[in-house]
């Protein structure tokens, strides 16, 4: 391995830089398997001693492969390569159905035979209908009009002003997010969000090569104070946050603070992408759960992105409310970005996928998607009013209409141990190292969705069996 790193130094030529060639043959290495996840790289000094260069070329190198996503660089410990989000998470999350296993690690719906009859319904309407431009259509990219004004209802619904000229239909939320990353962000561009994240905004910042930093949070979200704080220190280019039942912990973030942080955003001229995928599910309001499902909040607050709309990206979904299979989305953007948003919508996926967007227009028209909403959370309470009688004492983060609850793993438990004693149950739940920003402290906790496609006794069974883990003590050693 040295040996083939010592031959791509002194193969420079020119105005050719080593440290240029380094980071080339040790992502080489990484790419083809010969560096495997997690192995730890030579000290910086010792490289520089064995290729007879010097260490500021050697710490380039690794801070390029940094930057790129390959390695991770803790000090006091050393240099280790990453693991890719998308290569690890199965390790995490289930990818394929196991009968035998409850599924609580993937954040779905709860699946009714209401589902089903509405959409047999639906597709028996458009199977009827001779005029279907839908299926031969390749523009507009920004979406049908007819498309584009029913998204325009349904973000009116969550208190989210638009219009057709920054709207564009989108293949789900976490589309929208990574086209408004797209259309803001490169290289050496610094955006924050909260210290525990959708999984997907950490893969993006991998993808696109910017630089991700968490925000300290509460059970109520990110500290305004904090994001003050980096903003006023360093160049911030943009925040990604999910204000609405922030995924993994659920925080719920009340109007004062969504406010301070718009104030913030506006101040410092930093862009906020919005993550409003759960935005449904609180919009009608109800009871709320702060950290712990006990408290009143009433009506879900208004967006951030509706308090400084020049300066915000918009995006939600029907996925996680409506129907799971139902990919459409929508995003608003600013009024200056609106015609890139649209180039880079193009560029990855030329357009959302226009008969989706019908079927969701359709929902939305005839008052369908409002009916699956309510129906949602009717059975999200239900559920997650059986997780706080069996696991209240463990809860850090619920609401009584959240797909997740975020729980506290006993001091005599660590995360992954229990996470693996659970699956030896077969009982699958999600550890924190999907959600945890580079750099962020990692909780002891884990999330548990509470959509898994099983009937209520059986989902009560494995919450009991989870809380009788919870109560136990680790075997001494540990075998898997």
């Amino acid at each position: 391995m040295i040996e083939q790193w010592r031959d791509a130094v002194r193969a420079v030529h020119g105005a050719e830089s080593k440290y240029k060639r380094l980071v080339k043959a040790i992502a080489g290495d990484i790419e083809s398997g010969v560096l495997r996840s997690g192995a730890r790289l030579p000290p910086q000094r010792d490289v520089a001693a064995e290729l007879s260069i010097s260490v500021q070329t050697v710490t380039n190198a690794y801070k390029e492969l940094e930057r790129q996503g390959l390695i991770r660089c803790e000090v006091g410990r050393g240099s280790f390569v990453a693991a890719r989000v998308t290569e690890t998470m199965s390790n995490y999350m289930l990818d394929t159905a196991e009968r035998s296993v409850v599924d609580f690690s993937i954040a779905r719906i709860i699946h009714t035979a209401e589902h089903d009859a509405m959409w047999r319904k639906v597709c028996a309407s458009l199977a009827a209908l001779d005029d279907q431009p839908w299926i031969r259509a390749f523009r507009p990219i920004a979406g049908f009009e007819h498309h584009r004004q029913a998204g325009i209802a349904w973000l009116a619904s969550l208190g989210m002003p638009a219009s057709p000229d920054t709207l564009l239909v989108t293949n789900g939320a976490a589309h929208g997010i990574f086209l408004a990353l797209a259309s803001l962000v490169g290289p050496g561009d610094t955006v924050l969000c909260e210290s525990l994240t959708d999984h997907g905004v950490i893969g993006s910042a991998n993808v696109l090569g910017f630089t991700l930093k968490g925000l300290e949070i509460d059970e109520f979200g990110i500290h305004p104070e904090h994001f003050e704080e980096m903003c006023d220190s360093e160049r911030i280019t943009a925040l990604v946050c999910t204000p609405t039942l922030n995924n993994p912990t659920v925080a719920l973030m009340p109007d004062s603070r969504r406010r301070a942080i718009a104030r913030i955003a506006e101040r410092y001229g930093v862009y906020v992408i919005e993550d409003d995928v759960y935005g449904p599910l609180v919009a009608s309001g109800g009871k709320s759960g702060g950290n712990s499902g006990g408290h009143s909040a009433g009506k879900s607050a208004a967006p951030i992105s509706s308090l400084i709309p020049e300066l915000s990206f918009y995006c939600t979904s029907m996925t996680k409310s409506v129907l799971t299979g139902l990919r459409i989305g929508y995003m608003t953007t600013p009024r200056r970005l609106a015609l890139r948003a649209e180039s880079v919508l193009r560029v990855s996926s030329w357009m959302a996928t226009s008969p989706m967007a019908e079927v969701a227009t359709r929902w939305i028209v005839d008052g369908t998607a409002a009916r699956l909403v309510e129906v949602q959370r009717e059975r999200l309470e239900k559920r997650q009013a059986v997780l706080q009688q069996v696991l209240g004492t463990h809860v850090l983060g619920a609401h009584p209409h959240a797909l997740s609850a975020w729980l506290r793993v006993p001091d005599h438990w660590q995360a992954d141990r229990l996470v693996r004693e659970l699956r030896n149950r077969d009982i699958a739940v999600t550890s924190p190292d999907p959600f945890l920003v580079r750099g962020a402290e990692r909780p002891n906790a884990v999330r548990v969705c509470v959509g898994a496609e099983v009937g209520e006794d059986v989902y009560r069974e494995a919450l009991e069996t989870m809380r009788d883990v919870f109560d136990q003590y680790p075997q001494v050693h540990d075998f898997n």
